[in-house]
């Protein structure tokens, strides 16, 4: 069995450097072949998968959730996939926390060692994949615009800075979605199509199954381009309460397995975390990723 083992040197506060050699200590003994990657910048993780994936049984990446996503870019891609495992080092670990993959090093090691490769749906979005979520309104854009310096320094506390600086700033925008085909047009103070248990260290979805080939979507409409402080607290209630609680009359929920939303203008997204600019995307939840955990549906 061969292996890649992938890691972000920024991820965790620099803490997977120092570990480096107690995982591939770990990794040689449980696969018969290992090559080590460190990545220089955002997009080596996919680049590396894209360039030399297919040789290798087993895909290990260490780092945080925007790391995970850029793996799934690269192994989605591929003809022949790999199975994924995860070491979480990021500030807030959405997908690990989904899945029990412990944060403890020790732990995780062992889920590699002794878990087993289990199906996973992904997002496809326009010709991109991610995991875990797509989105966009009000607070989205705090996870790739708060500063790499603040994170490290504050962790989760950076984001909620960020946004509580940015969020009387941001306007609410018209989109057209069509839900598996069903047309809405509004505007929104927040949508997401999520394909995960948490999501920005919320447990806002525990019932969801991501192997069933259906993501939970969400809009919360607006009534006027302004973002309000009534809407903020609706959002705050979403993500305290669930997706399944979470109940208001300019709500809209549905479990979807294909979401199309159109923009009037270039629009900053979001997926997994970071930036997915475009005027239109198709999002649709697809099978065909493996990773390897304890996890079961019960």
């Amino acid at each position: 069995m061969k292996c890649l083992f992938l890691y972000n040197p920024q991820s965790g506060k620099g803490k997977i450097a120092k570990k480096e050699k107690y995982i591939t200590s770990f990794l040689e003994k449980t696969f018969d072949k290992l090559v080590v990657f460190r990545t220089q910048a955002k997009g080596d993780v996919t680049k590396e998968i894209l360039k030399s994936g297919e040789k290798f049984d087993t895909i290990v990446v260490a780092g945080g959730d925007g790391t995970i996503s850029e793996a799934v870019n690269g192994i989605m891609h591929l003809e022949k996939k790999p199975s994924l495992a995860i070491l979480p080092f990021g500030t807030v670990n959405d997908v690990a926390h989904s899945l029990k993959i412990p944060t403890n090093t020790k732990k995780a090691l062992n889920v590699i060692a002794k878990g087993t490769a289990k199906p996973h749906d992904v997002i496809k979005v326009n010709d991109s994949y991610g995991i875990y979520v797509f989105g966009g309104g009000a607070l989205t854009e705090t996870s790739y615009n708060t500063s790499q310096k603040a994170k490290k320094k504050f962790g989760r506390v950076a984001y909620g800075a960020h946004g509580l600086k940015k969020m009387f700033k941001t306007k609410n925008k018209s989109f057209t979605f069509s839900v598996d085909g069903k047309k809405i047009s509004s505007k929104a103070s927040l949508f997401l199509f999520i394909n995960s248990k948490y999501v920005a260290g919320f447990k806002i979805d525990p019932n969801n199954d991501y192997s069933d080939q259906k993501g939970s979507f969400v809009l919360i409409e607006s009534d006027s381009e302004k973002v309000k402080l009534s809407q903020l607290f609706k959002i705050a209630r979403l993500f305290l309460c669930g997706y399944k609680n979470f109940k208001d009359k300019m709500l809209v929920k549905a479990k979807a397995t294909k979401v199309k939303i159109e923009s009037l203008e270039p629009y900053d997204f979001n997926l997994d975390g970071e930036i997915f600019p475009a005027s239109s995307a198709t999002i649709e939840i697809v099978p065909g990723l493996k990773i390897i955990s304890y996890e079961t549906k019960t």
